[in-house]
């Protein structure tokens, strides 16, 4: 692994700059929405301003990456590093819901270039050894994720939840200059024009995929509906349901990244021999047993558990999704298809978190839990029968017979 690694500096810059990724995406994933409830926001808000940040997100997606298309990658990467930088800006000053709002969307904006960040590793990658480098990246973010995890709540319990949106800031900054400097671009800029037209009908795309991304759009788009009603909001739950501190949050997050950077580097190097459909069942199973645990016992150890085997359940599903993805869709598109399928799944999912918000409000922890676990054993039937893991392949087979 480290002579791949030494041959090709772009993973190198790539595992540097996702590194610092996880460092600042975990202070926020800590501290946020304990930080939102000191400022006197219900958990009904806290999902509000949630699928507030999926809306900014999935507005554009499907639009950057069919841009990302034409104009290369690159640009769109320094974009999202100075979104996030302004976002930070935001929440160090925040004083009440509006600069939280503001924040939360320019947040989703930097998400909505994800489909250009796993376009450049796909492109930067050797033939057949995608899965691979998604795995590698993975735990990087994830290990140095660790810092960010176990630091932010001890910020924020010792010193402020502003001190720790500072390091945020510095951290984001530092991943900005590796894109700059360092990262190379992927994709050459095409003589191809791309107006408003094109714009929208990238934005209509998301909507009619090929017949054989279907079963894959459906089974993902369940899953993120049903996380998105319940473990979306598992720290603001346990925060103000059963008292817990934003150190005992970033404690128990810290097992879960630590989990899934341990185990993403072992397992992504497997996921392209063993087929990308078993790994995400297997994974919705584990993470089934875990939510109905902790909604039988929701203690601070009973939660720590959970998240161990939470990140064991991320680590066979990240690298198995993108690597799906990336390898089912036409190389010369896939910035555009794989927005429109965030986009698509996104929209789907948009109204869980305020869903799940008002849940709670009305029903209290365990409701929006129990919905979760039920749309998720859902899903695992359709993930094991709509899904096929050369799904593109085969539609080309039949449409030439």
């Amino acid at each position: 692994m480290l002579q791949r690694i030494r041959r090709s500096p772009q993973i190198l810059y790539l595992g540097l700059a996702t590194a610092l990724r996880g460092i600042r995406d975990n202070i926020r994933n800590v501290v946020w929405q304990p930080f939102a409830l000191s400022l006197g926001l219900s958990v009904k808000d806290i999902g509000a301003l949630e699928s507030l940040m999926e809306f900014s997100r999935i507005i554009l997606q499907p639009v950057i990456g069919a841009a990302s298309d034409v104009y290369g990658r690159k640009p769109f990467l320094i974009l999202r590093d100075i979104v996030v930088v302004l976002a930070g800006v935001f929440f160090v000053f925040a004083k009440s819901w509006l600069f939280i709002a503001v924040g939360m969307m320019l947040v989703g904006f930097g998400y909505s270039m994800i489909p250009v960040w796993t376009s450049i590793v796909a492109e930067s990658a050797d033939k057949g050894q995608i899965g691979w480098l998604y795995g590698v990246l993975g735990s990087a973010y994830m290990a140095f994720g660790l810092v960010g995890t176990l630091s932010a709540g001890w910020l924020a319990d010792n010193i402020g939840y502003r001190e720790a949106y500072i390091v945020f800031v510095v951290v984001s900054t530092l991943s900005l200059i590796v894109t700059f400097f360092k990262i190379e671009e992927t994709k050459t800029q095409t003589k191809k024009e791309f107006g408003l037209g094109k714009a929208f009908k990238s934005m209509l795309d998301s909507f009619r995929p090929p017949r054989y991304l279907w079963g894959y759009y459906i089974a993902m788009s369940v899953d993120l509906l049903a996380f998105s009603i319940g473990w979306r909001l598992i720290n603001g739950l346990l925060v103000d349901s059963f008292g817990f501190t934003a150190s005992m949050i970033g404690v128990v997050y810290a097992a879960q990244t630590g989990t899934m950077a341990v185990s993403q580097m072992l397992i992504g190097s497997k996921v392209d021999r063993y087929g990308y459909r078993v790994y995400l069942t297997v994974s919705q199973i584990i993470s089934g047993i875990l939510i109905a645990v902790l909604i039988i016992k929701p203690i601070y150890t009973v939660a720590f558990a959970a998240n161990v085997m939470m990140g064991l359940a991320a680590a066979l599903w990240s690298p198995a999704e993108q690597a799906w993805v990336a390898t089912n869709v036409d190389p010369e598109e896939r910035g555009k298809i794989i927005g429109g399928y965030s986009t698509f799944r996104g929209l789907v999912a948009l109204p869980g978190p305020f869903i799940g918000g008002l849940i709670y409000d009305r029903y209290g922890y365990t409701a929006p839990m129990l919905v979760n676990l039920v749309l998720l054993i859902v899903d695992i039937l359709l993930l094991w029968f709509l899904i096929k893991d050369n799904a593109r392949e085969e539609a080309m087979l039949l449409n030439d017979s």
